[in-house]
């Protein structure tokens, strides 16, 4: 790992680019102030980070390095695995159109995991990403109550049940900005920022003033409920149970866990019906999965159907990223989405005892949020399909980076995970069992 003394001018400003990017990303500045319209402020940073953080990003897509980061080695795979779904059906535009797209989403990831290379810089870009995405989140709160009417922010109208009249019954839900303009992808930002921001609230060296990072935890969790997203309630549950089993243990989670369910009849949801009965959003959905994975049963098992693809097929994509994934890319492009997380995973897996071995406390404090940000990013994404967009792979690529200065850092040096034959039959067997699942899932759900 490079220390700041004798780290190179480009690498640092090449880190300062990521860090507009995301904020930009999340702010939307040409949103908020039109007059920024005509300047492509994005495009700008991306490309100075690329160009000065070239050589770092270079060192990280090498053959060695790729078998040394094996989320980072299936991310790659995904773009191969999109080109050949779309090759095989000889779809020469698909083929360039989802290469392009998919390519910007990869380097992005790639900066994000060779600039992230210490526990500072770590630090400072979930900050930043906390920080842009509490502001966003609140005036997006401010217009959805009508304190502010902002002309870039508009929500949408949904079903919330029948009255007894036989009325539909409809209720507002906020939306965010930009790629966060659903009310489910804006619910997993504000999942993700919550996370961060509790690191900081539990943080005992920063003294009395952690305390502040409450304020930013209320206005989220009132985003969260304006959002009326059953995923991202789901994905804030999960986020807290994975922080509450990482940091206190099993008992004290069981506790929690029954509280939340108690708690639940009195948050702000939707009361539409979750079941599977006809009619239901449960049953949509399950329907959209069934339409889905009844096209692998051909030809497209491999490969899948094309990237893009899953809309046109079941007249709706499949609000499942993994399923998504599956029937888009094949079994083949399938595995490699699901590894970018089973990696990840079975790294902070086997960080759950080592991780008393840190020379550096700090990893060891943040073990429990990091899990936290990949369990609830995971549990959103099982209604959401977002298997090729920016934000699943920022939040990735801080679990690459975690990872990375967890190797580093222990008292032993040694990789948490490698790409080999081992790992490979793992992450093929798991493969082969979350795929299962979700067929043996389906069949039973649509004959309840």
């Amino acid at each position: 790992m490079s220390s700041a003394s004798n780290r190179p001018a480009t690498s640092q400003l090449a880190f300062g680019l990521l860090l507009g990017v995301c904020a930009v990303m999340i702010l939307r500045p040409a949103e908020l102030f039109p007059v920024l319209d005509v300047v492509p402020i994005y495009e700008v940073l991306i490309v100075g980070a690329l160009v000065c953080g070239a050589r770092d990003l270079q060192r990280h897509f090498r053959w060695v390095n790729l078998q040394q980061q094996p989320a980072m080695m299936c991310v790659c795979g995904v773009l191969i695995a999109i080109v050949l779904s779309h090759l095989q059906r000889f779809y020469l535009g698909g083929v360039k159109e989802g290469a392009i797209e998919f390519l910007k989403v990869l380097l992005l990831f790639g900066l994000i995991v060779s600039q992230t290379d210490t526990v500072a810089r770590l630090k400072t870009l979930l900050t930043v990403v906390a920080v842009t995405a509490t502001i966003t989140v609140s005036l997006c709160v401010l217009d959805y109550y009508g304190v502010v009417d902002f002309e870039f922010i508009t929500h949408i109208s949904d079903v919330d049940g029948v009255t007894d009249a036989n009325t539909v019954q409809r209720v507002s839900r906020m939306r965010g900005t930009g790629i966060f303009q659903d009310p489910n992808d804006i619910s997993l930002l504000i999942v993700f920022s919550a996370v961060i921001w509790a690191s900081m609230a539990l943080d005992r060296s920063m003294g009395p003033i952690r305390w502040t990072a409450l304020l930013p935890i209320v206005v989220l969790v009132i985003g969260l409920l304006c959002t009326r997203s059953r995923g991202g309630l789901m994905a804030a549950g999960a986020a807290l149970m994975a922080v509450v089993l990482s940091h206190y243990g099993r008992r004290t989670a069981i506790a929690v866990g029954l509280l939340c369910l108690c708690a639940l009849p009195l948050l702000a949801v939707r009361n539409t019906g979750v079941g599977f009965s006809e009619g239901g959003t449960g049953h949509e959905r399950i329907t959209l999965w069934r339409e889905g994975l009844a096209a692998l049963r051909s030809p497209a098992l491999l490969f899948g159907i094309g990237q893009g693809m899953y809309a046109d097929w079941a007249g709706l994509v499949a609000h499942n990223s993994f399923v998504h994934a599956y029937v888009e890319l094949g079994i083949v492009g399938g595995t490699l989405f699901l590894g970018a997380f089973f990696f990840p995973a079975l790294s902070l897996y086997r960080l759950r005892d080592a991780r008393r071995e840190f020379d550096h406390s700090e990893l060891n404090r943040l073990f429990p949020f990091v899990v936290a940000m990949l369990v609830g990013w995971t549990m959103g994404l099982q209604s959401l399909s977002r298997a090729y967009v920016v934000s699943t792979y920022l939040m990735l690529g801080t679990q690459v980076a975690y990872m990375n200065l967890a190797s580093a850092h222990l008292h032993t040096r040694r990789l948490l995970v490698s790409w080999d034959r081992g790992h490979l039959w793992r992450l093929a067997a798991c493969s082969a069992a979350v795929f299962l699942a979700f067929n043996v899932f389906v069949v039973v759900a649509t004959r309840i």
